[in-house]
């Protein structure tokens, strides 16, 4: 099930209550599997370098701020924007490696980073409002990558690191709510309790498989593959939630994805491709 659908199904409950569950349920699950795969000596040699610590832990507040905004999106029936965001994430990576890292900006990136910004100011002009759901998802996963780029962690890894951070902030909150009684999980196994304990096999399989994949598909391939998701949550925001589609809106993305398709032409010219 594509995780707008999935998430869908659960819009009544506050987005940061889901986003929590889905950290703590993502790294009780990636623990398992790395437990038994033998990688948890991985895990703890994290803590061996400060540069490891610090750079994760702000990767996984971003990563909890990225899974909130998605998950408010599709409570709000959004989700439009949100895989707005997923599609300007290349492009504003573009910016801040040529503001940080010193990349060169050639003239297919120029073109792309040009075009978004288009995209972005027909948003404003024609809604009246600043597309911050879309901007805050794809800044957030562009700042996400430039950060893990810094370090030699493996996603898995990285990842359990950056839940298990989340999972202690998510803790007292949720024990908090329980204690309140206004939490949504409890100790039967109710439809609410059933869906916030997938939200990790939702978070986790996807990106597992995803990482398989790369070994085996040429780097080209790859960096097409990182679109699928933000395409198939696109058109089941129009044709599966029945979202509104506003003719600017319909520009702006037509827009995007020429960008998109300069991007991915140029990372395969250059055997290169977003992380």
């Amino acid at each position: 099930m594509p995780q707008p659908l999935f998430f869908d199904q659960i819009k009544y409950i506050p987005p940061i209550e889901i986003a929590m569950h889905r950290g703590l349920w993502s790294f009780v699950l990636l623990f398992i599997l790395l437990l038994f795969s033998n990688e948890i000596k991985k895990f703890l040699a994290i803590f061996k370098l400060s540069k490891n610590i610090i750079i994760l832990s702000i990767t996984g507040i971003l990563i909890a701020v990225n899974w909130t905004g998605f998950i408010y999106s599709v409570s709000i029936q959004q989700v439009q924007d949100a895989s707005l965001g997923y599609f300007l994430t290349p492009m504003i990576s573009i910016v801040l490696g040529f503001i940080f890292l010193n990349e060169k900006l050639n003239i297919s990136k120029g073109i792309s980073v040009f075009l978004m910004l288009v995209a972005c100011l027909i948003l404003f002009l024609s809604l009246g409002s600043f597309p911050l759901i879309a901007v805050l998802i794809g800044t957030t996963w562009a700042v996400y990558g430039l950060l893990r780029k810094q370090i030699q962690v493996s996603p898995a890894i990285g990842l359990l690191f950056e839940s298990g951070l989340i999972t202690i902030l998510a803790l007292p909150y949720l024990i908090y709510l329980s204690f309140l009684n206004i939490g949504y999980i409890s100790l039967t196994f109710s439809f609410n309790t059933i869906m916030l304990l997938l939200t990790g096999a939702v978070t986790i399989f996807p990106l597992f498989f995803f990482n398989l994949g790369l070994k085996h598909v040429p780097l080209g391939l790859a960096g097409v593959l990182f679109y699928i998701a933000p395409s198939f949550h696109f058109i089941t925001s129009v044709f599966v939630l029945g979202e509104y589609m506003e003719f600017n809106k319909i520009l702006a993305f037509i827009i995007i994805w020429i960008g998109v398709g300069i991007f991915i032409f140029d990372a395969i010219k250059q055997k290169d491709y977003l992380e």
